[in-house]
């Protein structure tokens, strides 16, 4: 099993998809407009993904249903290296406070 170096990063990537498909993103910013979008939790020396999740976009109420705020996307991307005391990086979506506090306190990560 792979285990991430001591430095990773989080983002958001859009993989370029121009048919029909619900969770299909706009995001006039990226190369591709088009496209399926995805948070991955990276290796940041080989930049190997270590743990990713689709954004499948707003979600109905229900029993299944799955928050996007950027505090619950980052919870359950860094399950696989919670309590291991690497340093995270991320961009200006993710970054609050809370967030921040959160990682140190609950998952004993850190963050630039």
């Amino acid at each position: 099993m792979y285990s991430p170096g001591e430095t990773c990063t989080i983002d958001e990537m859009l993989v370029a998809f121009r048919g029909r498909c619900k969770f299909r993103q706009y995001i006039p910013s990226k190369p591709a407009k088009y496209g399926i979008k995805i948070f991955a939790l990276v290796d940041s020396k080989v930049f190997y993904i270590t743990n990713l999740e689709i954004y499948a976009g707003k979600q109905p109420d229900g029993p299944f249903s799955v928050s996007n705020k950027p505090l619950d996307v980052v919870n359950r991307i860094v399950s696989p290296v919670s309590k291991t005391h690497r340093n995270l990086t991320f961009d200006n979506w993710f970054t609050s406070y809370e967030l921040v506090s959160h990682l140190l306190n609950e998952h004993k990560l850190t963050s630039v």
